[in-house]
């Protein structure tokens, strides 16, 4: 299940990496309304998962994605990209139906729904298998962890959360944490569910 063609590999890497960056410089000079102000796109996980991902693309062209720390950072990116798109459009765009009323514009595509399988198939056609271990969601869950702490830190001082599932003035304090334990899992249950596909027969027979 993986494409020995390493020319294949670097066309679609480059390609990836272009429409995503599109897709960041459309988002990243456009602060998002929230309730009571104005956030930096750079506050959304969106944007920073998708960022990840950039980086570990660009980082895959010049150095081994094989080695141990290879691995952890792009089964790190993978997660957090595939989370950012299963949340936008099983959540977010639900709930907020005023915001979507015309549409999910191409800008959100490019970051919410290319990014994550653009990246998903990159590892499935490209990336030699049997590598992760379930000892790598140690490392994996770092940095959302740090994301959770360091926003709602942030929102506590200026008022301003990214996400209306982050923000304990709009639903409560512990719908907040009901939401933090209920995507904490998420992210467990899905890196789990990436080690298992990694190490099947099926895409390690070649």
């Amino acid at each position: 299940m993986k494409l020995n063609n390493q020319p294949a590999s670097i066309i679609y890497k480059l390609l990836l990496i272009t429409i995503i960056t599109y897709g960041l410089y459309l988002s990243f000079f456009k602060p998002l309304s929230v309730e009571n102000g104005l956030l930096p796109s750079i506050a959304y996980f969106t944007i920073q998962s998708n960022i990840l991902v950039v980086l570990a693309l660009a980082l895959s062209l010049f150095t081994s994605r094989y080695n141990r720390a290879g691995v952890i950072a792009r089964g790190g990116a993978m997660i957090c990209i595939l989370i950012t798109g299963l949340v936008f459009h099983l959540i977010l765009v639900p709930s907020l139906p005023e915001y979507f009323a015309a549409g999910v514009t191409f800008r959100h595509h490019i970051t919410h729904t290319i990014a994550p399988v653009g990246f998903m198939l990159d590892w499935l056609l490209f990336d030699r298998k049997g590598l992760m271990r379930s000892t790598d969601l140690k490392y994996w869950i770092v940095y959302p962890m740090f994301y959770w702490l360091g926003t709602m830190i942030y929102g506590s001082i200026s008022g301003l959360y990214p996400y209306f599932f982050m923000d304990p003035g709009a639903i409560g304090l512990g719908a907040v944490l009901l939401w933090f334990f209920i995507l904490s899992a998420a992210f467990i249950l899905f890196g789990l569910l990436i080690v298992r596909l990694d190490n099947l027969p099926l895409f390690n027979s070649g």
